[in-house]
């Protein structure tokens, strides 16, 4: 997966190629996500991860920094669920829980979520440092 959100982003000429290596380097020496690695190495932007995300995961994407979360809804995963999967719940509607994921291919994450509330679960992707600041 990493290696083709890395192409994406070349395709769309957000990052070079010298920026992709780069960043692959140090994923390959620290381990993390791509995505949350070309933020911190300051070559990609929040919108520009979560647009790409959006994309190779096919679901709609958010930026949490533009978003306020209702905070009756945030009380329905524990902070030690959402810090161990990387989730955060965005709201609620009828018997659908919306979640922003940095990986909705994680459906583990989705089965435990679903079973500990018992709604159905709706993922949107936000990237891993934005999600992180949100649960903090």
């Amino acid at each position: 997966m990493s290696s083709q959100i890395g192409e994406l982003l070349l395709r769309d000429n957000l990052i070079t190629p010298e920026q992709l290596n780069a960043a692959l380097e140090y994923q390959r020496r620290n381990g993390g996500r791509l995505g949350t690695i070309l933020i911190e190495l300051g070559f990609a932007d929040d919108d520009a991860i979560t647009t790409v995300l959006s994309r190779q995961y096919g679901v709609p994407s958010i930026n949490l920094a533009y978003f306020e979360v209702d905070p009756s809804v945030i009380k329905l995963i524990p902070v030690e669920t959402a810090q161990k999967y990387m989730v955060i719940p965005l709201s609620r509607v009828g018997s659908t829980l919306t979640i922003a994921m940095a990986d909705p291919t994680n459906v583990f994450a989705m089965d435990d979520i679903k079973f500990m509330t018992g709604f159905n679960v709706e993922p949107v992707v936000a990237t891993e440092s934005s999600i992180r600041e949100a649960v903090e």
